[in-house]
């Protein structure tokens, strides 16, 4: 219902012309924003992109450098990938080639090691679990009984909790699948996309391959050195593997809930930028606490317009 009346809000949108006439309105003087991807088809990508002319992308660095500087970024975006799912990254690698469009990807290295993302594993708990018992800690919440009560139980505990209480719950979860009828294993799971890849994407200037922490955890769940394994342990392995350098940091999450002060300070440290997901654009902003606007496979191209028009 909330998506219909989104969708129905946005129709006036369509018209490119309400779109140019709003960017105006809005962001006469300004405008600069970085847009943010996570799966999603490269038809849908393509369009999505093309649907915001005459605003066209250049690279986070270029953004951010003329944003530093004073210099206009009106008609200025960036594109930026989470996660490094390796469908993803190679398709809407082409569209950006064959565009010119300057992209970053954002990588969680243990992902690429070999280690499944936490909501990946929520993703397979959501389609496969069927019956089941509480475990221990939580027995006593009967509502977590009906399945679509767990699994947001289970993504709330993403954005708050640290690594080991957020994977003792999947995990007790992943062994009833697994001890039940339903015989799967994580190779069903989305795969990421291979160092191999990285290294030979990166060659291309217009990729760069940036760090999205070691186990895609809530910085705000860590501690001081915790937080500093996790930024600065991802970036060495990326610039191992790319040669080049890495100097902007994805916050797991990008909530307010997920990023603390701390969190900044540290990532204030290693790196030059810093993303979050709270939507804005670049105005008075903190570079190590950047919004971007989130667009989705669901969104329609209205839906984006009025999206990149509001933020």
């Amino acid at each position: 219902m909330i998506r219909l009346f989104k969708n129905f809000a946005s129709l006036p949108y369509y018209s490119k012309s309400i779109f140019n006439i709003s960017e105006n309105l809005f962001h006469k003087f300004s405008g600069g924003y970085i847009l943010s991807f996570h799966d999603l088809l490269p038809q849908t990508f393509e369009a999505q992109i093309n649907s915001l002319k005459p605003s066209e992308p250049i690279s986070l660095d270029e953004l951010i450098q003329r944003y530093k500087l004073g210099k206009s970024i009106k008609n200025c975006f960036a594109i930026t990938f989470d996660d490094g799912v390796e469908k993803t990254v190679l398709d809407n690698w082409n569209i950006c080639k064959k565009n010119n469009w300057p992209v970053t990807f954002y990588l969680p290295t243990d992902y690429l090691n070999g280690e499944n993302l936490p909501y990946h594993k929520i993703q397979f708990i959501s389609k496969y679990l069927e019956k089941y018992e509480l475990s221990e800690k939580i027995k006593d919440n009967k509502k977590l009984l009906i399945k679509k009560n767990l699994v947001k139980y289970l993504t709330d505990l993403l954005y708050v909790e640290n690594s080991q209480i957020v994977n003792e719950n999947i995990n007790y979860f992943l062994k009833v699948i697994s001890n039940n009828s339903f015989q799967k294993n994580k190779n069903i799971m989305p795969k990421a996309i291979s160092w191999a890849q990285v290294k030979d994407i990166s060659k291309n200037l217009l990729s760069s391959f940036q760090s999205h922490s070691l186990s895609h955890t809530a910085c705000s769940s860590l501690t001081e050195s915790e937080l500093k394994n996790e930024m600065l342990s991802s970036k060495r392995i990326i610039e191992d593997s790319t040669g080049r350098k890495v100097n902007s940091f994805c916050y797991p999450y990008g909530s307010k809930k997920s990023i603390n002060e701390l969190s900044i300070n540290v990532a204030s440290k290693y790196f030059d930028t810093a993303t979050t997901l709270i939507r804005g654009r670049l105005k008075n902003t903190n570079l190590h606490y950047l919004p971007r606007i989130d667009l989705y496979e669901e969104n329609t191209i209205s839906f984006v317009r009025l999206k990149v028009s509001l933020s």
